[in-house]
């Protein structure tokens, strides 16, 4: 039987949702238990692929043969769930047309849907989305994306065409109260900076009904940000790539290789919205404040929250200075160098070629005084004491070879 309630978190994008996926995720056992299915795991439809096999969706440049029948397939498990809820959390439904939103809850004639939308604050989601598409082969500069997404006139082209289609949280909601009550559309609001966030955690599950303080496996925190420096390096390597790269081997070798990496050496970093753009964010906020008051939407959390936040403080998304840019593409060099040489050196196949066993006692030995005298060498490096014996150990071994050359030259001389 499909579950009781269905429970739709759509998004919006750059809203906290990977953070949410990975704490769900990381709980589903402790959601079961709820009573709440949460889908999943070995043999499980992957929630991102079956939205994209609903909404037609193919990665660039290559067939991805998980996809095709997936919807299908998510459907089916929940269906065959026991559990008497069901949660699907996935941003990609929040681009969805009305009448992709009507076959999803279609898909589920016996289920109560719920829809999740999360909100944040429009200046930080700019900032976000900027860097995101940066992460995702494009090559834009901050003042490009800028022009382009407070322009109506180019809302039709990239960036902007993007930015609005996940971003457009009245059409956003507008578009799924087609196909659920206004009481069932619930706006979750993501708190302001410096808010603890397992807020924003306990807001979500105020709406599914899951207690936010029983999900205690808390996956390790995974800071994909890569600082203003590091997106620079990016774009700069996006502009040499010219989309050379399918989507998937884009995905691989940037996303999450060469990301994660450079996230390591990133700090913390507090940069914003720039002040020249404060307008058009405030505007745009009342206006979205005011639509969303007037359909009377359930919002958890508070309106007020959207509201763009003072940028005094923050660097712009894209003043890294030359040396910062050089630094950090260093950096991501030196560490591309070691994940490449670490992982051949992992697959590399066994040394099948043998020398001659019967020198392996007098060999082994070599081996051994070679390592030892490596090992001391190093400790001499770090330990001033250490260096001081070892200087004495190599005068004497000079003078020692000293003599044997002179010894050498006189026997040679006497014949």
């Amino acid at each position: 039987m499909a579950p009781g309630t269905l429970y739709l978190h759509i998004g919006l994008h750059k809203t906290g949702t990977t953070f949410l996926q990975n704490v769900l995720r990381a709980n589903r056992d402790e959601l079961r238990r709820q009573g709440l299915e949460y889908p999943g795991g070995p043999g499980v439809p992957v929630q991102a692929l079956a939205v994209w096999d609903l909404q037609g969706r193919r990665p660039r440049g290559v067939d991805d043969g998980r996809i095709a029948g997936s919807w299908r397939a998510l459907v089916d498990h929940l269906g065959a769930s026991s559990s008497p809820r069901a949660l699907v959390s996935v941003e990609r439904l929040s681009v969805s047309t009305p009448r992709q939103a009507r076959a999803v809850v279609d898909a589920f004639p016996d289920s109560e849907v719920h829809v999740i939308v999360t909100a944040r604050d429009i200046a930080r989601v700019a900032v976000s989305a900027w860097q995101e598409d940066i992460k995702n082969d494009n090559a834009w500069t901050w003042q490009e994306f800028a022009d382009s997404i407070t322009d109506p006139a180019r809302a039709a082209q990239n960036p902007a065409r993007g930015f609005w289609m996940r971003q457009d949280l009245p059409r956003v909601c507008a578009v799924w109260e087609t196909v659920v009550p206004i009481e069932r559309l619930h706006v979750v609001t993501v708190p302001p900076p410096g808010a603890d966030p397992g807020l924003l955690l306990q807001r979500l599950c105020s709406v599914i009904g899951v207690d936010a303080a029983s999900l205690t496996e808390r996956p390790a925190w995974a800071n994909e940000t890569v600082g203003v420096a590091g997106t620079e390096v990016l774009r700069q390597v996006n502009t040499r790539l010219e989309g050379r790269l399918n989507q998937r081997q884009y995905d691989r070798a940037v996303k999450r290789v060469l990301v994660h990496l450079m996230a390591r050496r990133t700090g913390p970093e507090r940069f914003g919205l720039p002040a020249d753009r404060m307008e058009w964010a405030t505007a745009w906020t009342d206006a979205t404040i005011k639509t969303l008051e007037a359909r009377g939407y359930p919002v958890i959390g508070d309106l007020d929250e959207l509201r763009p936040c003072d940028p005094a403080g923050v660097r712009r998304p894209d003043d890294a200075s030359r040396d910062e840019v050089l630094d950090a593409a260093l950096d991501a060099l030196s560490l591309l160098v070691e994940e490449h040489a670490t992982t051949l050196w992992s697959r590399r196949k066994p040394d099948t070629v043998r020398a001659d066993a019967r020198a392996g006692g007098a060999s082994w030995a070599r081996g051994v005084a070679f390592r030892s005298q490596r090992r001391a060498a190093a400790l001499a490096d770090r330990n001033a004491l250490v260096a001081r014996v070892a200087g004495v150990v190599l005068r004497h071994r000079y003078r020692t070879e000293s003599r044997a050359g002179r010894r050498a030259d006189e026997e040679r001389g006497a014949g």
